[in-house]
């Protein structure tokens, strides 16, 4: 048995990638019942397998963790996280500074678990500090990480269902790193999390369509915005040179 990843006890337990209830709730219906799972280091996918999403596991932590802190995000996003997937007018949100603080959190949290989906060579690919980061502060680094939103339409993949879950992963060569991408229903996060000196903080992203920032929190915002990313802007976003911040700053 191997230890958590982020204390370093027995990995005894296995921890859903996805909340439960959001496949088996009262909302069973809603569209996108199943996800994609990615890996990206270099343009390739490495596995492309379909699953309901509820029923996705993972063994990398320990009991003490998925039943304390880990549940804790999950519960912290709970009241408006299908509103977010759904990404309907009818649904607005809005979200203050500790939502957009416990959301990316828990972004950072659910691709950390997708990466322990893939083949155990490329477990490694997120860096041991980050796990040991959220583990210790249940947030983000507002130095070295940062994250932002996208309001996107639902893709079918070329499949009768559509694609309600999807995630990538790649490094980051300059400055080192990586980047996550998190899609979840109508609804996309992106996470960049880069080595620093000490003297360094991250920029802010570069200008791009349709976003809305999430991590460092900034003041309150409504979801849904009024616009969707184009499928362009996604792949772009995904694949292209648009998903790093740009550079670094000394800190004041």
């Amino acid at each position: 048995m191997t230890g958590c990843v982020f204390c370093g006890a027995p990995a005894n337990s296995k921890e859903h990638v996805i909340p439960q209830w959001l496949s088996k709730g009262p909302r069973e219906d809603i569209p996108g019942i199943y996800q994609k799972p990615v890996v990206d280091l270099d343009g390739t996918i490495l596995r492309d397998v379909r699953h309901r999403f509820g029923d996705i596991t993972v063994k990398c932590v320990c009991t003490t963790c998925n039943n304390g802190w880990m549940n804790d995000l999950e519960e912290g996003v709970r009241p408006f996280l299908l509103p977010l997937i759904l990404g309907t007018d009818e649904f607005a949100v809005i979200l203050d500074r500790k939502m957009q603080s416990d959301l990316a959190a828990w972004a950072m949290k659910t691709i950390m678990m997708f990466s322990f989906t893939n083949l155990k060579e490329y477990h490694g690919v997120i860096p041991a500090a980050d796990f040991t980061y959220l583990y210790r502060y249940r947030r983000l680094s507002t130095r070295r990480m940062i994250a932002r939103v996208f309001h996107m339409p639902v893709r079918a993949h070329g499949t009768d269902e559509e694609v309600l879950f999807e995630w990538h992963l790649r490094k980051s060569v300059n400055p080192k790193g990586i980047v996550g991408f998190l899609r979840l229903g109508n609804f996309g996060i992106q996470v960049c999390s880069m080595r620093l000196p000490g003297d360094k903080q991250l920029n802010k992203f570069k200008e791009f369509p349709n976003t809305l920032p999430l991590w460092p929190p900034t003041e309150r915002w409504v979801w849904p915005p009024e616009e969707k990313c184009e499928e362009g802007h996604i792949d772009a976003l995904i694949y292209g040179g648009h998903t790093s911040p740009f550079g670094t700053s000394k800190k004041r």
